[in-house]
């Protein structure tokens, strides 16, 4: 499963009983498409999963700047979960090299 975002909220977490510190909720033309969850250093990281038909990633912690920095600057994305194997990704789409985004 796939979806386009061009949007997101984010939550940064000061709240011992979470093993997150973080959670992305992202949105296609305002329609909810998935979440992404950064877990706390040294917390094990869970299986991706698929919830009410819509992909919940997990990273750690250390991803955090990479991914924000990639919702920053490059567009479009898209969220991906293969359900049959639980692997995940944020991607951008085919881009020339060299290209300079603003």
């Amino acid at each position: 499963m796939t979806s386009e975002f061009d949007s997101y909220r984010l939550y940064y977490h000061s709240a011992p009983q979470y093993s997150w510190q973080s959670r992305l909720y992202l949105y296609n033309n305002g329609a909810y498409v998935g979440c992404v969850f950064f877990m706390k250093e040294g917390v094990s990281i869970p299986a991706n999963t698929e919830a009410s038909g819509k992909p919940r990633l997990n990273f750690p912690a250390s991803k955090f700047e990479e991914i924000m920095n990639m919702l920053r600057h490059e567009k479009p994305l898209y969220i991906t979960l293969v359900p049959t194997n639980g692997i995940g990704t944020i991607s951008t789409s085919s881009e020339p090299i060299g290209e300079e985004e603003d």
